[in-house]
């Protein structure tokens, strides 16, 4: 398995220069809890991200509400091919404590967010983690 097979929808993307307002309406409209913040749109490269807790960090900071995304998003993108294996992922996540990775083309283009909540979505890949977490405590006969 890839973890293309785990991306269930189109990935969401927001303007740099859209505002903080902008961006909770677009969480709070779309059920989701990062935004790629790309300037191109064809193709979609990634810029930045923006989650909700960059939102609420900003909020408590006393960042008003009109200002610009550029401000408060995190630069610092961490990504995965689409190629790549799930356990790749997850790894990045963990070791990240982030909850979301930008998942891109082999040339670098968006192709969609992967969230943690798509692993458990994914009975196969749960169940293969479990046979291998039971492994490594248990042995292998």
């Amino acid at each position: 398995m890839r973890v293309e097979a785990l991306v269930k929808r189109s990935p969401v993307t927001i303007s740099p220069g859209a505002t903080i307002k902008q961006a909770a309406e677009v969480f709070a409209r779309e059920k989701i809890g990062l935004l790629v913040v790309a300037s191109s749109v064809s193709p979609v490269r990634a810029q930045a991200v923006l989650s909700e807790r960059d939102v609420v960090r900003a909020v408590a900071k006393g960042v008003a509400l009109s200002g610009r995304l550029d401000a408060v998003s995190t630069k610092k993108l961490i990504s995965v091919k689409r190629s790549d294996r799930p356990s790749t992922a997850v790894r990045l996540m963990t070791d990240n404590g982030i909850r979301h990775l930008v998942v891109e083309n082999d040339d670098g283009t968006l192709f969609g967010v992967l969230s943690i909540k798509d692993f458990f979505r994914e009975n196969k890949l749960i169940n293969a983690f479990l046979k291998e977490e039971d492994e490594e405590v248990h042995g292998v006969d």
